[in-house]
């Protein structure tokens, strides 16, 4: 069960530039299924959705929350007081103690705040908006899950500019001139590494025992972008919307950490449509573009209203899927023993207009 820190983050990562639909609605179909003893059930819908960019992320999404996130909202339970009981006594050294042994970096934060959960305590410095640190304990016990802690390049010994260098060079295919206005550092018994993050939302991550990039989000010049991508992506949005001469205004690449795979994502801000493509296969993962060319109205309508335009779309043929959802989750979810499922998302659920269409793959054992 990941933390609510984790889990605000989750929810931040999953917003397309703007959400046409409440946040209820548009990622009901998503976050509304899972399979369980063979069947499908439908799960509370306040539980926060997991989608493929999630996946594998929330590493990564720990450090965007130290970068850009919004104040957190008042813990369930939490302790702020200048008069200290002595377990946050106790609590505050063991965080301040841990931050500098895993990252070494002698360093003093102000933690403050204690907040505990069946599955661990979160440990935090008081400055809600920067979230300076966040130690996690395993409940009762000063046993450490993770550290994760926010520096200023200034801060960063000699012997870290090594991995400045290496964040910087991720930069050289994008043309961009950077500057890095701080670092974050994230630890855990599986993994230990630094991020290096912009004002404009671009972050590479570096993984320390390598010396290696290991996760990145970088913006690009749709110039630079190779071609056949962008057609790809026009093809697959024009075979959904029936428009023509459709354009993106912004490029991004960046990882699909729990798969290894470097992905390509083409937007345009402005008209609000999205492709998702990986940049060595040129398989598409996920359209996104309202339209009333395509609707469905029953669940018995789901396959042949999509079957073609899956298979032109995804080059995948849905014969023997089984559909599932309705206007409960705002869409469907089409499954098959051992195949890729598919997620179609409506804009209308009245019209049944199809709003996105992803796929997801099985993870890699």
């Amino acid at each position: 069960m990941p933390s609510r820190d984790e889990q605000i983050i989750l929810e931040e990562l999953n917003q397309f530039p703007e959400q046409i639909l409440s946040r209820e609605r548009s990622q009901a179909i998503l976050e509304g299924v899972r399979e369980k003893g063979g069947r499908l059930q439908k799960v509370n819908k306040r539980r926060v959705y997991y989608g493929w960019m999630a996946k594998g992320l929330i590493t990564c999404g720990l450090l965007l929350g130290f970068f850009w996130m919004k104040p957190f909202s008042a813990p369930a339970e939490s302790t702020s007081s200048a008069a200290l009981t002595p377990e946050e006594q106790t609590y505050f050294a063991a965080a301040q103690k841990a931050v500098q042994d895993a990252s070494g970096i002698q360093k003093t934060f102000p933690f403050a705040e204690i907040e505990k959960s069946a599955d661990a305590y979160y440990v935090r410095a008081n400055d809600r908006e920067t979230r300076e640190a966040i130690v996690s304990f395993k409940p009762g016990t000063t046993e450490v899950l993770y550290v994760s802690a926010s520096f200023s390049i200034n801060e960063l010994p000699k012997p870290y500019h090594k991995y400045v260098e290496t964040a910087r060079e991720a930069f050289k295919d994008t043309k961009q001139q950077v500057t890095f206005q701080s670092t974050h550092f994230f630890k855990n018994e599986k993994e230990a590494n630094f991020s290096f993050g912009t004002e404009d939302r671009q972050y590479v991550q570096v993984d320390l025992p390598t010396n290696k990039v290991s996760d990145f989000t970088l913006y690009y010049n749709l110039e630079d972008v190779d071609q056949k991508i962008i057609s790809i992506a026009q093809k697959a949005l024009m075979r959904l919307s029936n428009e023509k001469n459709l354009s993106f205004t912004q490029a991004k690449k960046q990882t699909r950490s729990y798969e290894s795979e470097e992905i390509w994502l083409l937007s345009n801000e402005q008209k609000k449509y999205e492709v998702i493509i990986g940049a060595k296969t040129g398989q598409v993962y996920l359209v996104n573009h309202a339209t009333d060319d395509y609707n469905i109205k029953a669940l018995n309508e789901v396959i042949p209203v999509t079957k073609q335009l899956i298979q032109d779309i995804f080059g995948i043929d849905i014969s023997g899927y089984t559909a599932y959802g309705g206007r409960d989750w705002s869409g469907y979810v089409l499954r098959s023993p051992g195949k890729p499922s598919f997620f179609i998302q409506l804009a209308d659920v009245d019209i049944g207009s199809i709003y996105r269409i992803e796929i997801e793959f099985e993870k890699s054992k």
